[in-house]
């Protein structure tokens, strides 16, 4: 049980050597990521839509 004690201690006090990324650059970053998924998003999207109807029309023909 003393080890388990000691390694959070341990945990704890490199905890407090990190630096934090600031409220403002989380926001930030969070706006980034999703923004980014949205245009992959409607780019793989509209990739699915041309091949369905390419494969469509060479099928129907």
């Amino acid at each position: 049980m003393k080890k388990y004690i000691n390694f959070l201690k341990e945990v704890y006090e490199e905890l407090k050597k990190v630096t934090w990324p600031s409220s403002n650059l989380v926001k930030t970053a969070t706006a980034a990521v999703i923004v980014f998924t949205l245009i992959v998003a409607v780019y793989l999207w509209s990739l699915d839509l041309i091949f369905a109807k390419v494969i469509t029309f060479i099928l129907e023909r």
